[in-house]
């Protein structure tokens, strides 16, 4: 019997489920709830995001709602869906209204080990730390941020050259791969979950460009995975002082010992060993609150 579905999600990475799960016959997308297009760049330009211009390209259902108030709930219940799939959508978060609407309730894809890196920016807190080992978590989702039960997890390992993007990328990649498998055997199995140790949970806050300031006390190799990172956003950045003195943003894309590429403000990507001689870098402390319990 063909499952009625409704996808969240709103990132590039959201993509990789969701062109996968257009492909199974025995599920039927009934809409894409995403994000309310933006004005993004120098100019200001309203623009979709890539799930929204998917779905539009495709002539997909799509509902874009500021909020989850109560016309979007009746809309959503209308829809009559079986399950709901969510990637990378991000908050508002379901009341429990909403997840008692779909019988098999509200399935999240979360790319973390599932009570670690609960949040919005599991990928680079991940690499930042050093970790070597994640899992992509297939979850039902409750009234809490990443606290539900755990329907499985895909274990993978980190590559020492990560960056957010390839982090992301080969998270989703596998849980895409899996999805078919996971989600037959779950709407077969609903009730088979196994709860999240709360105890062992862990949480760290979301990039910004202010936050991507480099901090100097940090040793060298914590730096390189700091600045890979946050590639390819929000991009590592630092204070440099030119010969007359003047302070200046330099954003660094790589980093092995000591900068490599790098952009300083107002002029373009040059390799730091040739432009050193002209800027100092300024190495103030920075505090940083890492770790935060939700």
């Amino acid at each position: 019997m063909i499952k009625n579905v409704v996808f969240f999600g709103s990132s590039p990475y959201s993509l990789i489920i969701l062109k996968k799960l257009r492909t199974f016959s025995s599920f039927s997308i009934s809409a894409i709830v995403t994000k309310t297009d933006k004005a993004f760049g120098r100019n200001q330009i309203i623009t979709k995001n890539p799930v929204a211009q998917f779905a539009s390209n495709c002539h997909l259902p799509l509902l874009q709602p500021p909020n989850f108030d109560q016309k979007f709930i009746r809309k959503f219940a209308g829809l009559k869906p079986d399950l709901v799939l969510v990637v990378a959508y991000g908050p508002p978060f379901f009341s429990q209204k909403m997840i008692d609407i779909p019988p098999f309730k509200i399935v999240n894809i979360h790319p973390s080990a599932l009570p670690l890196y609960r949040g919005a920016t599991p990928g680079p807190w991940q690499i930042i730390n050093g970790e070597t080992k994640s899992a992509v978590s297939f979850f039902q989702i409750d009234a809490f941020p990443d606290h539900g039960s755990i329907i499985t997890q895909i274990p993978f390992d980190l590559s020492p050259t990560e960056t957010s993007h390839s982090f992301y990328q080969k998270a989703f990649t596998l849980a895409a791969d899996n999805l078919k498998a996971i989600l037959d055997s779950y709407i077969r199995n609903p009730s088979v979950l196994s709860p999240q140790d709360h105890s062992k949970k862990t949480y760290f806050p979301k990039f910004s460009q202010l936050n991507a300031q480099i901090d100097w006390s940090w040793p060298a190799d914590k730096i390189s995975r700091f600045v890979r990172a946050l590639l390819p956003w929000p991009i590592a950045w630092t204070y440099v002082k030119n010969q007359a003195g003047l302070k200046l943003k330099m954003k660094i894309f790589s980093f092995d010992q000591k900068p490599q590429s790098v952009q300083i403000e107002g002029k373009t990507k040059a390799d730091w060993s040739q432009i050193s001689p002209y800027y100092q870098i300024v190495k103030t402390p920075i505090f940083r609150n890492q770790n935060r319990e939700k």
